[in-house]
């Protein structure tokens, strides 16, 4: 939702007549419909609901649906990649399929027979497809060694929206938290509680920075499978009191607003995170490993660090530590990072970037398809 609404309100208002097919209604649909862009409710119950599949055709139909000529049928996530290019195989006049990848597909599961599953089907499916997306370098190069074919394949990262109070409020709380007398050092972090976050080390890392800094708190924003076990966790190994888990919120950015440093400790992050975007336009300095996406927004020694994982768990939490600990002691340092990280944010993850260069690649299909024709 973070990456798709505002990307579609900004390829918007390129001119481009956007429209969202949304499977089975919910939240997505509530806040599609609040920015005033135009929503098609597709009936879906569950994710195997093959009723979606009639629904479909009638809209994609040009001389049944509500356009008279879609040029571009994009998806996102597997459950609409699946009933799309079924549909779309049975059409005469086909649009230019994309598809945006935002994750690794092995690491989206928890059962590994059911991720071998989808990328079985996706790999038998994605031949009608005339662009794959990829939300990071990382994931682009990740896909390529998969067999995707290269020429198949983009990176287009994502971007923040830079207008509205929402905007402004992130840029003036750098100065707030240079200004503030902060009672007790705090980390943080948005994440679902999923394993490939490894919220594990994360945990291990603030029992690390107890040893120095015993005040030191984390903010857990997010809910997940995780949750509970994640939860018994930390109060297993002394931290209960210390970690904040505050589940799932909407208001992100006021709890950015009580941090001193962000921290990131997933194995794999498919794209540039939102919410290390976020969290670097509000002017905060980033600790992560090197994570996929993650290590393309933050640059280490410049706007955070960023630690490689190469070495054994103890030894990488160790080094995660140091980093935070080194922040935390030194407020002007924090400073410099955070304002850095909001400078590369505003210059080079921006929802307009994002829009133009996705509106681009659709003008380049469609002029190879009219050749083609």
């Amino acid at each position: 939702m973070s990456h798709l609404l505002p990307l579609l309100s900004a390829l918007g208002r390129t001119g481009c007549e956007v429209h969202l097919l949304c499977l089975g209604g919910g939240g997505l649909a509530e806040q599609a419909r609040d920015r005033g862009l135009s929503v098609v409710v597709l009936p879906m119950k569950g994710a195997y609901d093959p009723r979606v599949l009639s629904a479909l055709r009638r809209v994609l139909r040009t001389d049944l649906g509500p356009v008279k000529r879609w040029d571009v049928v994009h998806t996102h996530g597997m459950r609409a990649n699946l009933p799309v290019r079924m549909t779309l195989r049975t059409i005469r006049r086909r649009p230019c399929l994309f598809t945006t990848v935002h994750s690794d597909l092995r690491l989206d599961y928890s059962s590994r027979g059911l991720a071998h599953v989808y990328l079985g089907l996706d790999r038998l499916t994605r031949g009608g497809v005339d662009r794959v997306v990829c939300v990071s370098d990382a994931l682009r190069t990740l896909l390529e060694r998969r067999g995707y074919p290269a020429e198949q394949l983009l990176t287009v990262r994502s971007g923040l929206e830079m207008t509205g109070p929402a905007a402004e409020e992130a840029a003036g709380f750098a100065r707030d938290r240079l200004s503030r007398q902060v009672r007790s050092p705090q980390v943080g972090t948005v994440a679902r509680l999923v394993a490939v976050k490894d919220i594990d080390l994360m945990l291990q890392v603030v029992g690390r920075l107890r040893r120095t800094h015993p005040d030191v708190r984390l903010i857990i924003v997010g809910d997940g499978p995780e949750g509970s076990r994640l939860e018994a966790r930390a109060a297993a190994i002394g931290l209960e009191g210390a970690v904040d888990f505050r589940g799932r919120v909407d208001d992100v950015r006021s709890m950015l607003k009580e941090l001193d440093v962000y921290l990131v400790t997933s194995l794999f992050e498919g794209g540039v995170s939102m919410a290390v975007l976020e969290a670097m336009l509000s002017g905060l300095p980033v600790v992560a490993t090197a994570a996929g996406g993650v290590a393309e927004a933050v640059i280490d020694k410049e706007t955070g660090y960023v630690v490689e994982r190469t070495r054994d768990r103890d030894a990488l939490a160790a080094a995660l530590a140091e980093c935070v600990a080194g922040l935390l002691d030194d407020p002007s340092l924090r400073a410099r990072m955070g304002a850095a990280g909001a400078r590369r944010v505003r210059a080079r993850f921006t929802v307009e970037k994002t829009a133009a260069e996705t509106l681009r690649a659709y003008e380049r299909c469609l002029v190879e398809r009219n050749r083609l024709s």
